[in-house]
């Protein structure tokens, strides 16, 4: 075992000094030095370029079967990135990858002044599925419901598993009545969702808090946080099986700007009205 690890380590060295000979080979200039990062398609290399602004990086194609040491090692990479930022079980954002998740859209939000809502999901009463059927079919109820998540849900959406039963979406440019819709439409495949446990179909729901942001506030990620859990609490309250909403965050600021817009409207408008005999007399006595 160790001889094998050394001559795949061997052939790992050669390749990279192969590949060393080849940037020699284009180098143009002293103390010309190259950052390399293998992409699995060269041909994505353009829009990849212009999305992540890497113009001036290298592109330098390596064939299929030139350096397959290199390929294991790019897939080793891969598998060992997605492994950190993924749960085990459902293959979504697992909790660390979700708190970066969030705080990235929050600040993306914050700069274009977009929407955003954040969901928080629990399964009703899993303790007793696993309880009654056991832990395989508790993971399968975890896995179908990671599986609803990824086809209901859009590409700029966000899904994780925050907990041991407990998951999260984030959604970002989506204030809350579109947050809303694309929330049912989730619980309804949950409750048409079954899965085999012990050659039964067994159903599972869950409750769901929505807390949103309209965009006209700088969000805050504690108090986001805290109203989509306080909203799923009630869920949790009054039924389960069910889509509680949190007043809108920033919906009382907006309306208090509207407000003051309004009445410097009428200051102005009113400065421009000459007054009646009446106001004339009152402004002589004051």
């Amino acid at each position: 075992m160790h001889g094998s690890n050394l001559s795949s380590d061997e052939t790992l060295l050669g390749e990279l000094e192969a590949l060393e000979h080849l940037i020699d080979e284009g180098a143009s200039g002293d103390g010309l030095t190259a950052i390399i990062r293998l992409i699995r398609d060269g041909s994505s290399w353009p829009e990849l370029a212009r999305e992540k602004k890497l113009d001036k990086w290298l592109v330098l194609p390596l064939g299929q079967d030139k350096f397959p040491a290199l390929r294991r090692l790019q897939q080793h990479l891969e598998t060992l990135t997605f492994q950190k930022d993924h749960d085990g079980l459902s293959g979504l954002r697992n909790r660390h990858a979700f708190d970066q998740a969030l705080a990235m859209e929050l600040e993306r939000a914050s700069r274009f002044k977009s929407p955003l809502s954040l969901c928080i999901m629990d399964l009703d009463n899993f303790k007793a599925v696993n309880d009654t059927y056991g832990h395989p079919c508790g993971d399968k109820v975890i896995q179908a419901m990671a599986s609803i998540l990824v086809s209901e849900t859009r590409k700029t959406d966000i899904a994780a598993r925050i907990g041991g039963e407990e998951f999260a979406l984030i959604l970002p440019c989506t204030g809350l009545l579109r947050a809303h819709k694309l929330l049912e439409r989730i619980l309804a495949a949950v409750r048409e969702a079954r899965v085999d446990c012990d050659q039964t179909p067994q159903a599972f729901t869950c409750s769901m808090g929505l807390a949103s942001y309209r965009g006209k506030h700088v969000p805050d990620p504690e108090r986001l946080m805290a109203e989509a859990d306080h909203a799923l609490y009630k869920a949790k309250s009054s039924g389960k099986n069910r889509l509680e909403s949190a007043p809108i965050l920033d919906l009382s600021q907006g309306l208090d700007q509207t407000l003051v817009q309004q009445n410097e409207k009428r200051f102005l408008f009113s400065s421009f009205v000459e007054p009646s005999d009446n106001e004339t007399d009152q402004e002589g006595l004051i």
